[in-house]
Formats: C-alpha cells, structure tokens, sequence
C-alpha cells in the first residue's frame, strides 16, 4: 500500500494459470504466440536472461496444468522458446493444490472450444469460483 492504493510490486510478475486436458479443442498455439509477442514487445535486445523489472510492463510466469496427449508436443514447443520477460512451466496439481493456483493467479486463461458451443468449460467455473478473472473465448450465453 502505498498512500493508501494498492500497487503491484515492480519485482512481482503477474501470474497467469491456464488448465487443459492437452487436445486439439484446446489450441495452445495461440497462447504461445501471444506469450511470444508479449515478450518481444516488452523486452529489450539483449535481455534473454536478466530480470528486468523496472519495464512498464510486467514479466509473466505462466503455469500450464493438466494431462493429456498433445502435452509432450507442446512442451516441446515451450522448449524452443527464446524469452525473456515471460517464463512458461507445465504441472500436473493435485487437487488439494489446484484451488491454492487458481486462487494465486492473476488471470485464468481458456483455450477450450466447444463444439456444440453449449458447455462452458469446468475450469472456467474453477477459476471464477476461486475470485481469478478468466479470459476466454466468447462463450455465448
């Protein structure tokens, strides 16, 4: 607190959690893209590596939890990630654990697309139920 308003600390990055079951209703790619540009478009050259936060911008550590079958494939693709302000890491929670995250986290993000475009995915309900915003995509109610 700082005279009386709340303000996040410039050393703490934003915690962004997303849940996933890792198949192809769920496309990360878009995720990790958005995480790249983010990171382009807040880092200077030559900061791979340091910890930078004094950038107007907050650095990102981003939490992928679940099981599935495209899971090795995409943590693959983290893999070949070159960034700087954003870290990425897969688990899988327990479930005395998974409430704590979602609770934790900035943002909750959802990928999960429906096909009969009548469900709404149990993650999104997770995560609101733990207070955590959810950005995802349009759910038509």
């Amino acid at each position: 607190l700082t005279d009386g308003a709340v303000e996040m600390r410039k050393d703490r990055p934003m915690l962004i959690v997303s849940t996933t079951s890792w198949t192809a209703d769920e496309d990360f790619s878009l995720l990790l893209k958005a995480l790249a540009h983010y990171d382009s478009s807040t880092s200077k050259p030559g900061d791979i590596g340091e910890d930078d936060s004094t950038g107007p911008l907050p650095r990102l550590a981003v939490l992928i939890t679940g099981r599935g079958p495209l899971r090795a494939y995409y943590e693959s693709e983290i893999d070949k990630m070159k960034l700087c302000r954003v870290q990425i890491a897969t688990a899988w929670l327990s479930a005395e654990d998974y409430p704590l995250v979602l609770g934790s986290a900035d943002l909750g993000v959802s990928l999960h697309t429906s096909s009969s475009g009548l469900d709404l995915p149990m993650k999104v309900v997770d995560m609101l139920g733990c207070g955590t915003p959810v950005c995802a995509y349009e759910f038509a109610w």
